[in-house]
Formats: structure tokens, sequence, C-alpha cells
């Protein structure tokens, strides 16, 4: 098969933009709980003040080990009492983790 150049510079202009929709695609996996598009500003802001990560970087600690977490709705989802019951990702963390009792 043979390219033309300005096939070849088409192709090589798409490339960041086709990692950058597997990056989205990543990203839109590990936010099924909520969709951060239409969170309202008071949740965007309550996440901002917290520190809210949506995959934890941090050994052990996560939304699904913290005492405000509680689950809710699909597999791997949950509801923050730090974040007045906003929808979260049981593998997020914030600064305000608190580890369960026990």
């Amino acid at each position: 098969m043979s390219l033309s150049r300005r096939s070849l510079l088409g192709l090589a202009a798409a490339a960041p933009l086709a990692g950058l929709a597997a990056a989205s695609a990543r990203a839109a996996g590990s936010a099924q709980c909520y969709d951060p598009a239409t969170l309202p500003l008071s949740q965007r802001n309550r996440r901002r003040a917290v520190g809210y990560i949506e995959v934890s970087n941090l050994a052990g600690k996560t939304c699904a080990g913290c005492a405000f977490f509680m689950a809710a709705g699909p597999a791997g989802c949950g509801t923050c009492q730090m974040l007045g019951g906003g929808q979260v990702n049981a593998g997020a963390v914030c600064d305000s983790f608190a580890a369960k009792a026990g």
C-alpha cells in the first residue's frame, strides 16, 4: 500500500487525537458512577476543597475503605458524606480519608 504525503501527514496529525480519545475512554471508565460534566458547581467546589481524585494513588486508601463512604448504585460506586452525599467511585480518594473501623 502506498501512502501519499498528504495521507501520511493526516495520519500524523490524527495520532495525538487518538491518544486523547483513548485517555478519555479510560477516564470515562473510571467515572462510571456519575458524569463529571453534569456535576453542579457546588459539587465541583467540594471535590476541589477535599482534594478528590478519581483514582487513588495511595496504597490502601480508597473511598471504599473510608468511613465516609456508603456503597450505592452500580458495583464500585457509592456516596460520600464529605461531599454531602455526592456520588463517588469506590477507587477514588480525597484528603479527608478516614479508615473504616475494624
